[in-house]
């Protein structure tokens, strides 16, 4: 087993293989939204960064 972090939930989780620098991998849940067709869930700091940027958008904009 192998110890890796999630590329779509960042959670720490273990692999049955060793993975390849440029292939993701994914944590059981995050592989069964994938299998299922599903998008993987986004970690909590890329809707940090998702948010931030719309935030300079809006104040560019003057949006409030």
């Amino acid at each position: 087993m192998t110890k890796v972090n999630c590329a779509a939930c960042g959670d720490s989780c273990e692999v049955p293989f060793k993975p390849v620098a440029n292939k993701p991998v994914y944590c059981d849940k995050c592989f069964s939204k994938q299998d299922k067709g599903g998008s993987p869930a986004f970690s909590s700091k890329d809707l940090d960064l998702i948010n931030e940027k719309l935030n300079k958008i809006m104040r560019a904009l003057d949006i409030e």
